[in-house]
């Protein structure tokens, strides 16, 4: 591998971290809002393969600065170690999200099959670091091996999906993961790639990495725009309400300024300014003496004097002239 290609793959590398820390951050957001079971373990398996590729960052990144480092026998033992620990971790915690996204049955049985299996990996993994490296190749061809029985798992109950949104979007992630795979496999074993050396293995690693996070991403922020959306229109409407209510009092209080000025002008008595009140409201003469418990021949002497102090002549003119 020349310089050229590790600085490109390396801005590659940093783009990747960047997307895919973005990713499982809004779906820790995602998840507290929504509390769903399934992506707990998602951004695990987010989190693991992020990691995965941070290891291999860090090989990466001394293979430019530092290119003796990489002869060192304990840096590649804890960098083997840490990639198996790792590679072992998503041999459970992927199968643990997928059969939950897909609402299959995650038992008993199906927990502890993913965890031996994982243990497994794990065990052929470090014996391969420590014995012969051919057991590290048999783990690999398990891990591969065990991907693509998810992969055909997902393909067969993808119709048990029941959002259309969320459909649409493992269909896409589906169709990166039919792409990709086949070469990873064909660099693994038809061009006997070794899977710990920095080159074209790690390119197509970090391009699925990318492109999947983008999709996940952009499902995400589609989903939060949604929120911010419905909360601005809830607040717009809260707003024009609050505003309506706003406008309705102050008319209200308006008229009644005017009305006490008018009042006031026109030099009603208390009793008088309390019909009035009642006229402009609709009250009837009859209704009005009820409510005031007064004869309604008294009533009608102060309706009487209340259009001859305001200079009207009848409940039309007297409504106008305390409306304007």
């Amino acid at each position: 591998m020349n310089n050229i290609f590790g600085y490109i793959l390396l801005i590659l590398y940093l783009i990747a971290f960047i997307i895919g820390f973005s990713t499982i951050i809004y779906s820790i957001v995602y998840y507290i809002i929504e509390r769903i079971t399934w992506l707990k373990y998602y951004i695990v398996f987010l989190s693991i393969f992020g990691f995965l590729l941070f290891i291999r960052a860090i090989k990466l990144l001394s293979f430019l600065a530092v290119p003796s480092f990489l002869s060192s026998s304990i840096f590649n033992t804890l960098y083997l170690f840490i990639l198996s620990v790792s590679m072992s971790s998503m041999l459970y915690f992927i199968p643990a999200f997928l059969y939950r996204f897909l609402e299959l049955k995650w038992a008993v049985k199906e927990n502890v099959e993913y965890l031996i299996l994982s243990v497994i990996f794990f065990v052929l993994s470090i014996l391969g670091i420590l014995l012969n490296f051919n057991f590290y190749i048999i783990a690999n061809i398990i891990f591969y091996l065990s991907i693509l029985f998810l992969f055909i798992l997902g393909f067969l109950n993808y119709k048990n999906i029941k959002d259309r949104t969320i459909k649409f979007i493992v269909k896409i992630l589906g169709l990166i993961t039919i792409f990709i795979y086949p070469i990873l496999v064909y660099q693994l074993i038809i061009l006997n790639k070794n899977v710990f050396d920095i080159g074209s293995i790690d390119l197509t690693l970090v391009l699925f990495y990318i492109w999947w996070n983008l999709v996940m991403l952009g499902y995400l922020l589609w989903y939060f725009i949604g929120i911010i959306k419905n909360k601005n229109k809830f607040i717009n409407k809260d707003l024009i309400e609050k505003n309506s209510k706003n406008i309705e009092e102050k008319e209200i209080i308006n008229k009644n300024k005017s009305y006490s000025k008018k009042e006031e002008s026109i030099n009603l008595t208390k009793r008088e300014k309390e019909i009035l009140s009642y006229l402009l409201s609709g009250k009837t003469n009859k209704e009005v003496s009820i409510i005031l418990k007064i004869s309604l021949n008294t009533v009608n002497n102060h309706v009487a004097n209340i259009y001859d102090k305001s200079g009207v002549k009848n409940r039309v003119e007297l409504v106008n002239k305390f409306s304007k």
